[in-house]
C-alpha cells in the first residue's frame, strides 16, 4: 500500500462512519490505520467536528459537517488524476530521453 497523507486518512476514517455509529476498532479496521493512528486521528476529527463521539456508547458517528469535507475531498481529488506507478513514471522518463536524441 502507498502512503496516504494525512488529509487522505482523515477521508478514509470519516467515510467508515459516515452511514452509521462504529467502534473504533471497526473504522481502525476498515480504514487501514494502526492503533496509534486511529487514536490520534479519531480525536482530532471530533475536535474538529467532523465526527462524533457517544461516551455512553462508545461509538464514533460522521457528522453532517464530516459529510461536507468528504464531499469536498472527493471533488479535490477527482481534479488530481495520480501518477499510477513509479514504472509509468519511468516509462515516460525513458520516451523524453528517446524524443531527446
Amino acid at each position: 500500500m502507498k502512503n496516504r497523507t494525512d488529509i487522505g486518512i482523515i477521508a478514509s476514517i470519516i467515510r467508515c462512519a459516515a452511514n452509521k455509529w462504529e467502534y473504533q476498532t471497526t473504522i481502525m479496521n476498515k480504514a487501514s490505520v494502526s492503533h496509534s493512528q486511529i487514536t490520534r486521528y479519531l480525536r482530532l476529527a471530533v475536535k474538529q467536528g467532523l465526527m462524533e463521539y457517544s461516551k455512553v456508547t462508545g461509538l464514533y458517528k460522521t457528522t453532517s459537517m464530516g459529510v461536507d469535507f468528504l464531499d469536498k475531498h472527493d471533488k479535490l481529488a477527482g481534479l488530481f488524476p495520480e501518477v499510477s506507478e513509479q514504472s509509468n513514471y519511468a516509462t515516460i522518463q525513458q520516451h523524453n530521453s528517446i524524443s531527446n536524441m
